[in-house]
């Protein structure tokens, strides 16, 4: 049984055998009175140790509240005493006793617990002895005082036998002080070296990772190659990280200008490194191989990818999700690996859904499907990842959504891409508000 269990348990039996001892100082006859005033001494005595019984091993943060309450309480009392005493009204005598007791057996084992664990960094065994002799000495030199006012015999004696056991426990604390900031001092020492080492550590890594950016952004097409094919393009390109595992590509090919938003496993620097593995892929398919169809593209895109994961028999399922188009003129071909494409064609707007598998290993594999667009000079496209939908924000929390995208880009679609790409970054950061971005977002406008 532990000593909250205790405590409750001493409280409701010394609580009943208090009441019934005081009635019986006023109802009784001398030798029942003399019984009732022991009992009525010692149920109190009882009485306040319950508390410090029920409170010892409570938090830290409870058990000081209970000690103001009870020194408040004790000391309020005892003020009361003596103040009787000095107006030579009755029941001086009684409130000593009560607030001296209060105090002593309840309030101090608890006093002596918080000191305990606060000091336990230094010695336990140390500590612990001389909490309890703090608690033995400040009792001592209360009873003293107590057996003074009631002109006991002994009351000199416990006052100075207290004061020396007091004395002497303080100069152990100041030892134990210095020997305590001794080892803190130590320790400091220990810790700024470790967050030195820990500072510098981090340095070489943040050094390393942009570095990393620099080789990412230098694979990533330039927005004066795109735009030199694709006056009317904007892309929203916001990683979550230093580097990301979103990237957009660009290419050129005979006629057919490629460009696609893609999302690649992870984010920073896993995800970085898979996105230079696709992009490799992706340039390899159209540079190398000639190939010009979306479809055939992200087929063999695909297949390199596989390749180059496969290469020392690893079991790596990473890969990237993609929605790429080729444009000649106002002929538009596109493919898409899980991500869909958007478009406005005579101010009516569209969608087209991609195949459900990524660029890597999947279960039912099947070939890429291209789909062929007869579009008008300012048709508008979108190609996205789903960074922008599955960002988190909003009065509740919640993922901003598809839904809200789309209908952010209907009540703009008269505004220049500029300004609908601008909008669309206000709305989502006003969206998110103070919550971390949660992913790379990479989000392509292109009016024809």
């Amino acid at each position: 049984m532990n000593s909250n269990k205790i405590g409750k348990n001493i409280l409701l039996i010394s609580t009943p055998v208090f009441v019934i001892s005081l009635f019986a100082m006023f109802f009784v006859d001398r030798l029942q009175e003399f019984i009732g005033a022991l009992l009525l001494l010692i149920s109190y005595v009882f009485f306040c140790v319950s508390f410090s019984l029920i409170f010892y091993n409570s938090v830290t943060l409870k058990r000081n509240k209970v000690i103001k309450v009870i020194s408040i309480i004790s000391g309020t009392v005892f003020i009361i005493g003596w103040s009787f005493k000095f107006l030579h009204w009755p029941g001086a005598s009684i409130l000593v006793i009560t607030s001296n007791f209060l105090f002593s057996f309840g309030c101090l084992p608890l006093i002596m617990k918080s000191r305990y664990e606060k000091r336990i960094s230094l010695v336990t065994e140390k500590t612990l002895i001389l909490s309890i002799a703090d608690m033995i000495s400040i009792s001592f030199i209360l009873n003293g005082l107590l057996f003074k006012f009631m002109h006991w015999p002994g009351g000199i004696h416990l006052i100075i036998s207290g004061t020396v056991i007091l004395v002497i426990t303080f100069i152990s604390w100041n030892i134990s002080f210095r020997k305590e900031v001794k080892l803190r001092l130590v320790a400091e020492e220990k810790l700024k070296e470790t967050l030195n080492i820990i500072e510098e550590k981090q340095k070489e890594i943040t050094d390393s990772i942009n570095y990393a950016k620099r080789i990412q952004d230098a694979i990533l097409p330039s927005i004066e190659f795109v735009n030199s094919y694709l006056p009317h393009c904007v892309i929203n390109y916001q990683p979550k990280d230093i580097v990301a595992g979103d990237f957009y590509w660009a290419e050129k090919l005979g006629n057919h200008f490629f460009i696609a938003a893609a999302d690649c496993t992870g984010h920073g620097v896993p995800g970085a490194l898979v996105s230079v593995v696709c992009c490799n892929a992706l340039n390899r398919t159209v540079n190398e191989f000639k190939i010009d169809e979306p479809g055939e593209i992200l087929d063999k895109t695909r297949e390199l990818v596989l390749e180059t994961f496969s290469k020392n028999g690893s079991d790596i399922k990473d890969g990237m999700d993609i929605s790429l188009i080729s444009i000649n003129g106002t002929t538009v071909k596109w493919a898409g690996a899980n991500n869909p494409l958007w478009y406005f064609h005579n101010n009516e707007f569209k969608i087209i859904k991609a195949n459900k598998q990524p660029i890597g290993k999947s279960d039912n594999v099947e070939p890429f499907v291209t789909h062929t667009l007869e579009l008008h000079k300012g048709d508008l496209l979108y190609l996205f990842t789903d960074g922008l939908a599955d960002q988190f924000g909003g009065p509740k929390g919640k993922k901003f959504k598809y839904n809200q995208i789309e209908s952010i880009l209907n009540s703009n679609i008269a505004l220049s891409v500029d300004k609908q790409v601008e909008t669309l970054k206000s709305a989502i950061n006003l969206w998110m508000g103070e919550i971390e971005q949660v992913d790379d977002i990479c989000f392509i406008a292109i009016k024809l």
